[in-house]
C-alpha cells in the first residue's frame, strides 16, 4: 500500500507542478480539457442526428427532405438548397423540397437539374446565367437571384449508373457566391451517405407529390394500403431436414403431349400466354409443372392424387372475366418462371417450394368477381365469417386447404406430419399475402433491401418473405407480359370492374373512382392503367428486378406497356401494335394531371 500511495503522491505532485506551471490548478485544467473535448464531440451531434434521421424507415418525407436541406446548407454555407427526385419512367423530375417553392414537377430535360438528371454529372457554375441550359422561370416566380450554382446527381446504391435524384445548392454565403471544388466534394459525401434512404424516400415522394391532385390516384393507393392486420405464422416452423434445391431436378424433356408441341422451356418462358390455350389443356399442364419443379419426386406426390387435385382446383374457379382459372394458372406459371430464373429461390426447401406453387394456383379459387371492399360494405357472409380481415384471401386459403383434406385430391399425403404442417402454413401465408392491402408493406420491405446481398440476407432470415413476394409479384404480372397479352388482361379486369360498379350503383352504393368508367372510354382506361402501373406495379417490379436482374425483362415490358397506355390516354385508341424504337418521337412530354 505504501508503494501505491507513494506513486499517487508523485502523480499528484507532478499534476500540481504542471498546473502551477500553466497558471491553472490541475483540477480546473482537467475540467477545462473535459469541457473542450465535450464541445468537440458535441460538434458532431448535428451529423449524428442527421444520419439517424435519414436511416430511420419511420422518417416522414417532409422531415427527411428538410433534414437534407438543413445539412447541405450548414455544410456548404449555402443560401438555398432544393431536393429533386428523378422519374425515368415518366421522364420527369419532381422538386420535393425547396425554401421558396411548393413541390412541383417538370420535364426531365429542362434546366440545369434536367441536364444533371440525364447526364449524371456534377455541374458547378460560378455564374448560373452564363450557362445555356439555365432556366430562369423559377427565378422569375420567386424573385430570388441566382449567382453561384452547384448541382449534383444522387445515384442508386443498387445501380450506380442510375440517377435517382438531384441536389441543387445556390449562392454560397460569401461575397463571390460561387462554390469551390471542395464544396462539390462535401456535397458528394452527403449524396453517398443518403443514397440508400434516398431510394426508399423516392417512393413516398411519388405518392406525396401526385396523390392530392387526383382522386383516382388516391383511390388506387388507398386500395393497396394496410387496412388491418392478418394472422401471423412463425417463419421458423420446421421443414425437411435438408433443403434440396427445387430447380436441381428440373427436366429439360418435352411434355408427353401428342396434341401439343409445347416444351418445358415454353412453360418456363415469360412469353407464355395462357389466354391462347384451352382451359382443359391448362388443367392437364398443372401436374407437369409440379413434376418438372421436382415436387412430385421430392415430396412424394401420388400421381393419381395430382391429376384429381388439378381437376378439383379447376372446378373451384368461377367464370369471371378476370379472376378465373386462366388467371390462377397464369400466376402458377409465373411462379414457375421465377423458379427457373431466380437463384435466390433455391434457398427454399422442397416442402416450401411445393407450398408456394400450390398457393399460386389456388390463390383466387372461389373468387366471386367482387373485391374485399364491396364484400365488407355489403356485409357479405364471407365478410362476416372472416371479420372483415383479408376476406377473400382467407376464403381462398380455406378452400385450398379443404381440397387437400379430401381423400383422393390430397397431394400432400406423402409428407410426414411435420412437413404437412409446413406445407399448409406456407399455402396460407402465401395466399394471405396476396391481399392488396399488404402491397405497400411488401414493397417497402423490398425497397429497403439496398443490394442483392442485402436481399439474400433478408431472405435467409425470412424465407416466407421471398415466397410472399414471388406469389404477389406473379399475381401482379399481367402487365409485365408482352403488350398483346397485357392488353387482353387489362380488358378483362375492366370488364370485372365495370360489372362491380354497375352492381354497386344498383344497390345505391358509390363505386370507387377507378371503377367509374365506360368500357368504350379508351382514354380513361389508358389513364387508369397508366396510374396503376405508376403507383402500384412499378414500386414492386422495379426494386424486385434490380435485386434479381434475371427479372429485368419484366420491368422492360412494364415500361413499354406503360408508355403504350399513355398513348391510349392521349389518342383514345391503341394506335401501335408494338413499341417503336424511339418512343419520344410520338409520346409528348406530359405530367400527371
Amino acid at each position: 500500500m505504501g508503494s501505491g500511495a507513494g506513486h499517487h503522491a508523485r502523480s499528484d505532485t507532478k499534476d500540481s507542478h504542471d498546473g502551477e506551471a500553466s497558471g491553472i490548478p490541475s483540477v480546473f485544467r482537467n475540467w477545462l480539457e473535459w469541457v473542450q473535448s465535450s464541445k468537440k464531440i458535441m460538434g458532431f451531434k448535428p451529423q449524428v442526428d442527421f444520419l439517424n434521421l435519414c436511416a430511420s424507415p419511420n422518417t416522414t418525407l417532409s422531415a427527411y427532405v428538410r433534414a437534407i436541406i438543413d445539412e447541405v446548407m450548414r455544410s456548404l454555407d449555402a443560401d438555398r438548397c432544393s431536393i429533386f427526385f428523378v422519374d425515368e419512367m415518366r421522364k420527369e423530375v419532381w422538386c420535393v423540397g425547396s425554401l421558396d417553392m411548393e413541390p412541383f414537377c417538370m420535364d426531365w430535360d429542362k434546366g440545369i437539374v434536367g441536364m444533371v438528371a440525364n447526364e449524371g454529372q456534377v455541374v458547378n457554375l460560378p455564374d448560373a446565367h452564363s450557362h445555356p441550359a439555365f432556366d430562369g422561370e423559377i427565378e422569375k416566380k420567386t424573385g430570388y437571384r441566382v449567382k453561384g450554382l452547384l448541382s449534383l446527381p444522387v445515384k442508386s446504391s443498387i445501380n450506380l449508373e442510375q440517377t435517382i435524384g438531384v441536389i441543387q445548392v445556390l449562392n454560397k454565403r460569401t461575397t463571390s457566391g460561387s462554390f469551390s471544388e471542395q464544396d462539390a466534394v462535401e456535397l458528394q459525401k452527403i449524396a453517398m451517405v443518403i443514397g440508400d434512404s434516398f431510394y426508399r424516400q423516392r417512393w413516398k415522394a411519388l405518392e406525396a407529390v401526385f396523390e392530392p391532385k387526383d382522386t383516382e390516384v388516391s383511390a388506387v393507393l388507398n386500395e393497396h394500403r394496410e387496412r388491418s392486420s392478418y394472422p401471423s405464422y412463425s417463419s421458423s416452423a420446421p421443414g425437411m431436414a435438408t433443403p434440396p434445391e427445387i430447380l436441381r431436378s428440373l427436366s429439360r424433356q418435352p411434355f408427353l403431349r401428342e396434341h401439343s408441341p409445347l416444351q418445358v422451356e415454353d412453360l418456363m418462358s415469360l412469353n407464355f400466354d395462357v389466354l391462347t390455350q384451352k382451359e382443359n389443356f391448362l388443367e392437364e399442364l398443372v401436374p407437369d409443372i409440379l413434376k418438372h419443379a421436382g415436387c412430385e419426386e421430392n415430396c412424394r406426390i401420388p400421381e393419381a392424387s395430382l391429376v384429381k387435385w388439378a381437376e378439383k382446383v379447376h372446378q373451384g374457379y368461377r367464370d369471371n372475366p378476370f379472376h378465373n382459372f386462366f388467371h390462377g394458372f397464369a400466376v402458377y406459371q409465373m411462379c414457375f418462371h421465377q423458379l427457373s430464373q431466380i437463384d435466390t429461390l433455391s434457398q427454399l426447401t422442397s416442402t416450401e417450394g411445393f407450398g408456394l406453387l400450390v398457393a399460386a394456383l389456388c390463390h383466387d379459387i372461389g373468387h366471386p368477381g367482387l373485391n374485399n371492399g364491396y364484400l365488407i360494405r355489403t356485409q357479405d357472409d364471407l365478410a362476416l365469417r372472416y371479420n372483415d380481415v383479408s376476406v377473400l384471401e382467407n376464403h381462398h386459403a380455406s378452400l385450398a386447404c379443404t381440397i387437400l383434406r379430401d381423400g383422393e385430391p390430397n397431394i400432400c399425403s406423402g409428407l410426414d406430419r411435420v412437413e404437412q404442417g409446413v406445407f399448409r402454413k406456407t399455402i396460407i401465408k402465401c395466399i394471405l399475402a396476396t391481399d392488396m392491402a399488404h402491397h405497400q408493406g411488401l414493397c417497402q420491405k423490398l425497397i429497403g433491401c439496398n443490394s442483392a446481398e442485402d436481399f439474400q440476407s433478408t431472405v435467409s432470415a425470412d424465407r416466407q418473405f421471398l415466397m410472399n413476394i414471388c406469389v404477389h409479384a406473379a399475381d401482379l404480372s399481367a402487365q409485365v407480359l408482352q403488350w398483346e397479352t397485357a392488353r387482353k388482361w387489362e380488358d378483362r379486369i375492366c370488364q370485372e370492374f365495370t360489372a362491380q360498379a354497375a352492381k354497386e350503383t344498383e344497390q345505391g352504393l358509390t363505386p370507387e373512382p377507378f371503377m367509374q368508367f365506360k368500357m368504350e372510354d379508351m382514354k380513361q382506361r389508358g389513364k387508369l392503367q397508366r396510374d396503376f402501373i405508376d403507383f402500384v406495379l412499378r414500386p414492386l417490379w422495379e426494386p424486385f428486378s434490380q435485386l434479381e436482374p434475371q427479372l429485368h425483362p419484366c420491368l422492360t415490358n412494364l415500361i413499354k406497356n406503360r408508355n403504350l397506355y399513355e398513348l391510349r390516354r392521349i389518342y383514345g385508341s391503341d394506335q401501335l401494335d408494338e413499341m417503336p424504337e424511339d418512343m419520344d418521337l410520338i409520346l409528348p412530354a406530359t405530367t400527371l394531371r
